[in-house]
């Protein structure tokens, strides 16, 4: 199995003045090419410190891909460093970069500078990938010596900017297909709900004895998608490896039955909009205590608007009476988090948008705002159709924005068992 470890490199990253993408694209990439990632690392812009993580890496995967360090600037070191590590004589001028950096300069209005220039600038023992989306190139490093000791590790340094690093990213996979024989790495997540961490793992621990020796199974939670289990399989043929998933899927699913919801690149609001478009059905939505967010995941999906009717955030108990026409006196009796006031609120978004399905939130998100009987994480939740609706109380822990998309995860998770007709 074909390894590699990947290097950030940059001060930015390390006092988290920026957030590191390209990692995790780099990564997500690599397995799909059947490539394991089996160490990540950021490093300061400090010459030892590359030095010494840059070999560390070498020594311990086949590939090392690194991203920053290669702009114009005095705090850009890694070429230069990485061209010592190599016993490189010297640097020269890359022809083909340096045009496409006087275009850029040309179409931007202003003169090539020597820092530009020097951005075409590479060690001479380096292979070159053009950078035809800005102005550093990619370098290939073959195998060198560390301590007396030959490494055949191929080592690539790609810019830091992530959308320059995206666009040479193919390039070094399908430099890394030609010089390898790379196995197969086969990925099937299953997306679940309703369950957590702890009492999934209890649930299926039988499961996940009997898978074979191949298998590895992770565990991904998240507030947004529930847990997602992921199922590896590492360097058998892709026909046996879909033959083990589709039996420990159709074995798994026996167990969590309802719980699944989905698969690979489904989130609960794809899951969701598919039913209603299979209906030709329509949805709208009011939320209290989630302020917009299961609007604005509804509505993040291309074409929502052939499904979605609108929504209405009603914090104030004015609005909940005014528009969605909540009596007043049921609020004052029963509370605005109650489960008369959730179902009201359903049943009058409903009539206000005229769709044939609708949601509503009501609840405590924190904070502050909870009691003894309400505490901060009391949601109410109700699904409503011309036929029924339906209201369920969840208490939900965590900090204010995890109640809120844990809050707005199970609603979409609820009206997906409603419309289905299944056990809610």
């Amino acid at each position: 199995m074909l390894t590699a470890s990947v290097c950030t490199i940059g001060d930015e990253i390390l006092i988290g003045q920026i957030n590191d993408t390209n990692s995790g694209v780099i990564a997500r990439e690599l397995n799909k090419a059947g490539i394991k990632v089996v160490f990540m690392a950021s490093v300061q812009d400090d010459e030892g410190e590359i030095e010494s993580k840059i070999n560390f890496l070498r020594q311990i995967s086949d590939v090392v891909i690194t991203t920053g360090g290669l702009g114009p600037t005095k705090d850009d070191k890694t070429k230069n460093i990485i061209g010592r590590m190599y016993n490189s004589p010297g640097n020269y001028l890359h022809q083909g970069q340096l045009d496409i950096i006087s275009g850029i300069c040309k179409r931007r209005g202003f003169e090539l500078s020597e820092s530009n220039r020097n951005q075409a600038l590479v060690p001479d023992c380096c292979e070159v990938i053009v950078n035809k989306n800005g102005t550093a190139p990619g370098m290939i490093f073959r195998g060198d010596y560390i301590k007396n000791t030959y490494l055949p590790t191929l080592l690539f340094l790609l810019p830091g900017v992530p959308y320059e690093m995206e666009y040479l990213l193919p390039e070094v996979i399908e430099y890394l297909k030609k010089v390898y024989p790379i196995e197969d790495i086969y990925h099937k997540n299953i997306l679940t709900h309703g369950i957590p961490e702890s009492k999934l793992s209890d649930m299926i621990s039988e499961w996940e004895k009997s898978l074979p020796a191949c298998v590895s199974l992770a565990y991904l939670p998240d507030p947004k998608i529930g847990v997602k289990l992921r199922i590896s399989i590492y360097g058998e043929q892709k026909i046996i490896a879909g033959n083990i998933i589709s039996k420990a899927h159709s074995s798994l699913s026996s167990i969590l039955k309802d719980n699944i919801y989905g698969e690979d690149e489904d989130t609960l609001e794809s899951v969701v909009a598919k039913l209603l478009k299979n209906r030709s059905a329509t949805l709208s939505v009011s939320e209290s205590c989630t302020g917009g967010r299961l609007s604005s995941r509804i509505t993040s999906l291309p074409g929502a608007s052939s499904y979605f009717k609108g929504s209405v955030t009603a914090y104030d108990n004015k609005v909940k009476n005014s528009l969605l026409n909540v009596p007043e006196q049921i609020i004052e009796k029963f509370g605005a988090v109650s489960n008369e006031c959730a179902s009201l609120m359903a049943e009058g978004t409903r009539n206000v948008f005229g769709s044939d399905f609708s949601i509503a939130i009501t609840g405590i998100a924190g904070p502050e705002g909870g009691s003894e009987d309400k505490p901060v994480g009391t949601v109410w939740i109700a699904v409503s159709s011309k036929n029924e609706t339906i209201t369920r109380r969840f208490s939900f822990t965590g900090k204010r924005d995890q109640i809120i998309e844990r809050s707005a995860s199970q609603s979409l998770d609820f009206l997906r068992l409603f419309i289905e007709n299944k056990t809610i």
